[in-house]
């Protein structure tokens, strides 16, 4: 009899879970996002932008093993920046320089990737490519500007996923 129990609540489980359809996709990736779809696909079409992309990219090569994983974060997390600062048109959460290169700032160590110390030079060439991009003075976002920096951090993705490889 209780053979037939288990079996009825093992069949009534799997019927349950046949109709619902959950996803068990994350089960076992310790909450960990799987950073292996990079969007970035072209490199900068701007000459300057591609030429300060090389020390980036060399400074994660020259990295540890871990430059695969610690590359493909970085590219998702400068996409992610250069879409932010794309759709703020509207709401100008972002309004002047000075608040890119915070919130460029900050964004690192939200995603807890403790990279300091592991690839020479990186910080002051990702800087580089931005100072390429849109100048190192403190100006307010128009249009154009607006756009200028969304291609950098665009750019930064490519370099910090070329890097990666």
């Amino acid at each position: 009899m209780n053979n037939k129990v288990l079996l009825l609540v093992l069949a009534a489980v799997l019927i349950l879970v046949g109709l619902v359809k959950p996803d068990f996709s994350n089960i076992g990736s310790g909450g960990r996002i799987n950073v292996d779809e990079i969007v970035v696909v072209t490199p900068p079409s701007d000459s300057k932008l591609r030429e300060a992309c090389d020390p980036v990219i060399d400074s994660l090569k020259s990295g540890p093993s871990s430059r695969s994983q610690d590359g493909k974060r970085l590219a998702n997390l400068y996409m992610d920046i250069a879409r932010l600062i794309e759709l703020d048109g509207e709401d100008m959460v972002i309004k002047n320089t000075d608040e890119v290169r915070y919130a460029n700032g900050l964004a690192g160590p939200m995603l807890r990737m403790d990279i300091k110390g592991k690839y020479p030079d990186l910080a002051k060439s990702a800087q580089a490519v931005i100072v390429a991009g849109v100048g190192d003075d403190n100006v307010p976002l128009d249009k154009d500007l607006r756009a200028k920096i969304v291609e950098s951090f665009k750019a930064l993705a490519w370099a910090c996923n070329e890097g990666s490889k």
